[in-house]
């Protein structure tokens, strides 16, 4: 066991005594180590642009959600209230309405026998 030691010993005084090649110089290491005042002046800019951004995405989409309600709301006001009772009511036609119930008003048509189009 003392040659596993002696070995050890052998091997830890080789690591202390190499030196790294270069050697490293303050000025290139604290450099590289932070992004310095520009890097803050630039993420700062970064970050008032973004929060502008999001400022006018969200005015922009309540204006939208806004003018969404308000026609929904001229929608529902333009429509044709339902009747009290939805049994037997028929709808009023209006110009340009084609629908199936035209075939039996063919008998009222001049020349019609009765058969409608189809």
């Amino acid at each position: 066991m003392s040659a596993a030691w002696g070995a050890l010993a052998g091997v830890s005084g080789l690591a202390g005594a190499v030196t790294p090649t270069p050697s490293p110089t303050g000025s290139a290491a604290t450099s590289l180590g932070s992004p310095g005042i520009t890097g803050f002046i630039v993420t700062f800019v970064l970050a008032v642009a973004l929060i502008g951004l999001f400022l006018s995405l969200t005015r922009h989409l309540r204006i939208v959600d806004r003018r969404s309600r308000q026609r929904e709301e001229q929608d529902e006001a333009d429509a044709p209230a339902p009747p009290a009772s939805g049994r037997g009511v028929v709808p009023p036609l209006q110009a340009g309405d084609d629908q199936a119930g035209d075939d039996q008003a063919g008998d009222d048509r001049a020349g019609g026998d009765g058969a409608g189009r189809r």
